[in-house]
């Protein structure tokens, strides 16, 4: 992605944030996601004409999995801008996306995310080894299962659940806290561990009143 993609994406996908499903609707599986290239669709448009004769729920699973596929490639874009970071030359290695200061113990693969549904009612900044726990030990089974270093990019909005989605496409925001993750790895290495493998977890957060902010653990 070069700078004008992501300037021409970003803005579509901050446009298409408020229409996206929270949920998915049914679990993520081979079977629905074999009805569709999805990763030829690369724009909204060519996607829509991929899903059109496709049943109601089927297509809010699709638009939902090409928006996150998208937000995911903004955020390694958003990262890779940087001097510090170096991107994975092959897209198609499930090990890691990004690299930090040409550092083999740096490499992780960017996830982005949501509070899950099951912690939301406790949710708290202070305990991000339940967001790991959580994820690693639900997502890391299956044939679609890789397990390796992971970058959690985990948005909240205290204001109402859905908005976490428009909080993906809070870019200018993203760039200011991707920045303060990059410059704090130069001296903090202390990760989260779940089994062999290293966890990052950065939350971006919408107040009650509307404000940003974010954490690193």
């Amino acid at each position: 992605m070069n700078a004008l993609e992501f300037d021409n994406l970003s803005i579509e996908l901050q446009k298409l944030a408020p229409e996206i499903p929270l949920q998915w609707g049914k679990i993520q599986n081979n079977s629905t996601d074999k009805k569709v290239h999805l990763f030829r669709c690369k724009t909204l448009s060519s996607l829509e004409a991929e899903i059109d004769s496709l049943n109601l729920e089927d297509k809010n699973y699709f638009r939902r999995r090409w928006f996150l596929w998208q937000c995911s490639r903004c955020d390694e874009y958003l990262f890779y801008i940087n001097d510090e970071v170096t991107r994975n030359p092959n897209s198609k290695d499930q090990n890691y996306d990004i690299e930090f200061y040409n550092n083999l113990d740096l490499r992780f693969d960017v996830k982005g995310t949501l509070v899950p549904k099951e912690l939301r009612s406790n949710f708290s900044l202070q305990h991000p080894e339940k967001i790991v726990n959580f994820y690693y030990s639900k997502q890391s089974t299956g044939k679609r299962s890789h397990l390796q270093n992971r970058l959690f990019i985990v948005h909240h909005s205290f204001r109402e659940a859905k908005r976490a989605l428009e909080l993906r496409c809070a870019w200018d925001y993203k760039r200011i806290v991707y920045r303060a993750l990059i410059h704090r790895l130069k001296t903090n290495k202390k990760f989260i561990s779940y089994l062999n493998v290293s966890a990052i977890v950065v939350f971006v957060i919408e107040k009650q009143d509307g404000s940003l902010c974010y954490s690193i653990a």
